[in-house]
């Protein structure tokens, strides 16, 4: 008989990452699910697993997120980390983890979203979740380097990138980025940041360079700050770093102007009770949706 209970951080943890390598990924830790799910400062993520006496045969993570525009913040959890025992499925285990962790937070959040694969995405419909509808898409760019000399732009470690030095006006909703966020999100020693100044403004780049089909590739996982010459920084960045080739996320709301650019496909987003109506105005960035949350 299948029973279900909440997670116990204490004790549960290495058991679940042994189900989690036999569905999803053999390069989760103990200490990358801790860092994803204990550490996240906006909230311990709420677990629920399912279980065959005392095996657990499956678990679905409930992740606490943020969203912000101007003064208003929006709580949200994404459902995140959901693995099924092989032996265990067809058997709608799917469904009622989702909808028993849902109802078990219901009082937590004011949206609930996710960024399903192509094989969970039919489920999620089924469930009612909506399309976000909006295009999100993955491009690939070619860069020539160039140089301005009103544009100064500096390396800056992680761990000092102070938010309150931006004065982020949040003119749509987008992730809350606090201090605690950036410094918990892009805490893998991977991730790069240059500030540019540029006519008085000061802006963040977050970044990382990686091999994609074997050419080195610069993405941008953030750009923090609102300033004009995006183009023109980036066009210095890939001269400081030596790498002429981006990948980055477009939305409606960050457009970036380059000539030898090509679409890589499109994040898919879902969602579903969106009480005050904030995904028609949202922007999400690469870091938000990159695979590791």
């Amino acid at each position: 008989m299948i029973t279900f209970r909440d997670i116990n951080y204490g004790v549960d943890i290495p058991e679940i990452i042994e189900l989690i390598k036999l569905g999803l990924s053999d390069k989760n830790t103990i200490d990358s699910f801790l860092w994803k799910h204990n550490e996240n400062p906006f909230g311990i993520s709420i677990g629920l697993l399912a279980c065959d006496e005392e095996k657990i045969v499956g678990v679905r993570m409930f992740m606490f997120w943020e969203f912000r525009k101007g003064e208003k913040i929006v709580k949200a959890i994404r459902p995140v980390d959901t693995i099924i025992h092989p032996n265990y499925r067809g058997k709608g285990l799917f469904k009622k983890l989702t909808l028993e962790g849902l109802e078990i937070c219901e009082n937590e959040y004011d949206l609930v979203f996710n960024t399903p694969n192509k094989s969970s995405y039919p489920g999620y419909i089924k469930m009612g979740w909506v399309n976000f509808g909006e295009r999100l898409n993955y491009k690939a760019a070619f860069v020539l380097p160039f140089s301005r000399k009103n544009i100064a732009l500096e390396r800056i470690p992680l761990k000092l990138i102070d938010v309150n030095d931006l004065k982020l006006e949040y003119n749509q909703f987008r992730t809350h980025l606090t201090n605690e966020y950036l410094h918990w999100r892009y805490k893998d020693a991977v991730y790069k940041a240059v500030s540019i100044s540029c006519e008085g403004k000061m802006s963040i780049i977050i970044y990382r360079i990686e091999k994609i089909k074997g050419i080195k590739t610069l993405i941008i996982n953030e750009i923090i700050g609102e300033f004009q010459n995006k183009t023109q920084a980036i066009r210095q960045l890939v001269s400081k770093e030596k790498v002429f080739l981006i990948y980055y996320l477009e939305n409606k709301f960050s457009k970036l102007d380059f000539v030898l650019s090509m679409n890589k496909g499109d994040a898919v987003v879902v969602y579903r009770e969106d009480h005050f109506n904030i995904m028609k105005g949202m922007s999400f960035s690469l870091g938000d949706l990159e695979g590791r949350l």
